[in-house]
């Protein structure tokens, strides 16, 4: 009877984290498109000003408010919001005040370019920090050590832009072995993949480095040792083991901001990604596409969040049997 009651316990806590997740997740959501929403129509200037400016014609002011009724912009904030969020339930994305063309077409056209510059950019952090971290913890003080302790330092307090530009200045100015503007394929990604990458590996390889001390000081490693374990299996089995949760929630983060991040980069190189177009429409006041793009990143954001959260199960069955407890107690 007792494992019955547990078994109920275990599924009711499951379904209320579930429920909970969801109602977090919809308040997210829409405080994250609310507020972008909010600041993009803060401007001094709106979109109908944007229109008359870029057709070279002084407006008066009839027009102007004319052209606001048309918009909708003669309504207060939260009936433009409420009036924005019933037609995208109804599966109405809106038009773009700026190419006139449907606001989910350009979203869709746009998004697999940052999905592929934020997933080579991860790919590239992990292959250059992991080794790192770890080889750093190995040889803690270390020469070796203490040469990409400096490095990673160097490279964490360079934002990406900068690096961005300075890439665009060594290939493409001096040693001219790529264009200025990237194009649209892989090679054109590497530039932009490489000034991403960069900054961020340094922060990955720093927290790598930090967990895997914490795992070499365990008692277990020197129980290996003494079993005459090999270091190299000790460093990329055992050790990166025991680090995977605190990894994966890395990766979570790291994503995150690539996802979200990437816009300035994109500007600089011109690749056609999420974060150029969103440039693009916050210089036009384009209403309709920030609020979509606020909320596309917001749900991409949420989902890779999910996705780190059902890895921990599967890495660590014991922390989805806390979580269910947790939330059965609750």
């Amino acid at each position: 009877m007792s494992s019955i009651a547990n078994s109920r316990d275990s599924r009711a806590g499951a379904l209320v984290g579930v429920l909970r997740k969801l109602l977090s997740a919809f308040i997210v959501v829409v405080l994250v498109t609310f507020i972008a929403f909010a600041l993009s129509c803060a401007s001094p200037t709106d979109a109908a000003v944007r229109s008359f400016t870029e057709m070279g014609i002084a407006p008066t002011e009839a027009q102007l408010e004319a052209k606001r009724a048309e918009l909708g912009l003669d309504q207060p904030l939260p009936v433009q919001y409420a009036s924005w969020a019933m037609q995208l339930l109804q599966g109405d994305w809106g038009t773009s005040y700026r190419t006139g063309a449907p606001v989910a077409a350009m979203l869709f056209e746009a998004l697999p370019y940052t999905v592929l510059l934020s997933v080579a950019s991860l790919l590239l952090t992990l292959a250059i920090s992991v080794p790192t971290g770890l080889w750093c913890a190995r040889y803690r003080d270390g020469l070796f050590d203490k040469i990409m302790r400096a490095v990673t330092y160097f490279f964490n307090s360079m934002p990406s832009f900068f690096i961005a530009l300075l890439l665009l200045y060594v290939f493409s100015v001096r040693l001219k072995v790529t264009t200025v503007l990237a194009t649209r394929d892989l090679s054109g990604a590497l530039l932009p993949t490489l000034a991403l990458s960069l900054p961020l590996s340094a922060w990955f390889a720093r927290q790598v480095r930090a967990h895997a001390i914490t795992v070499l000081g365990m008692p277990f490693i020197d129980g290996l040792r003494s079993r005459g374990v090999g270091e190299g299996r000790i460093l990329w089995i055992h050790v990166l083991r025991n680090i995977a949760v605190p990894l994966m929630t890395l990766i979570g983060v790291a994503f995150g901001m690539l996802l979200g991040g990437s816009a300035i980069v994109e500007s600089i190189f011109h690749w056609p990604g999420l974060g150029f177009a969103s440039i693009e429409a916050v210089g036009h006041r384009d209403y309709p596409f920030i609020g979509a793009y606020a909320l596309v990143m917001a749900i991409l954001y949420l989902v890779v969040n999910g996705l780190v959260d059902f890895s921990y199960r599967l890495l660590d069955p014991r922390v989805g049997d806390e979580r269910s407890r947790g939330a059965a107690h609750a």
